[in-house]
């Protein structure tokens, strides 16, 4: 019983490690990060206690423990693999795109929803003009983290 929290213990710790300072390492293109191994040592711990607990035997411990330490290897293998294929994503030009401003724009401050496949959140945005909520807006500049907008209306000299 006493290996199994150690273990278990010790995976959970590397997996608190690995989440909150980054991966510590990450061997054959993530099958075996800390990530991994914290989640199928943590799985493998509780298993085998969880067994043990309800008076299994010794055996079927250690058998719960390695099914669900390779499943969750696995699971977390390929999980992480599926996340960093969404990430890898193209990135596209911002400048030029068309989309509404979802709450008032002035120089300071102010959110656009654009009106592009990749652009499922709302960005920050600021304009020299002001612009009402719902005006139809175009961009022009990408600054830092914001972008500068201007009203369709105002591009087109209207």
């Amino acid at each position: 019983m006493l290996a199994f929290a150690v273990i278990g213990g010790i995976g959970l710790l590397l997996l608190i490690m690995s989440m909150t300072l980054g991966e510590i390492f990450d061997l054959f293109d993530g099958i075996i990060s800390a990530t991994a191994v914290g989640a199928a040592a943590t799985l493998f711990g509780a298993a085998g206690a969880i067994v043990l607990l309800n008076d299994g035997p010794l055996l079927l411990a250690y058998i719960a423990g390695a099914l669900l330490g390779a499943i969750g290897i696995v699971g977390v293998a390929l999980l992480a693999r599926k996340m960093a294929s969404i990430s890898d994503a193209q990135p596209h030009e911002v400048i030029g795109l068309l989309g509404v401003a979802t709450t008032d724009i002035n120089n300071i401050i102010g959110k656009v929803q654009l009106n592009h496949p990749d652009e499922i959140n709302q960005r920050l945005a600021f304009s020299s003009s002001p612009i009402e909520q719902g005006t139809p807006i175009a961009v022009v500049a990408v600054v830092g983290d914001r972008i500068r907008v201007a009203s369709t209306s105002e591009l087109n000299g209207v």
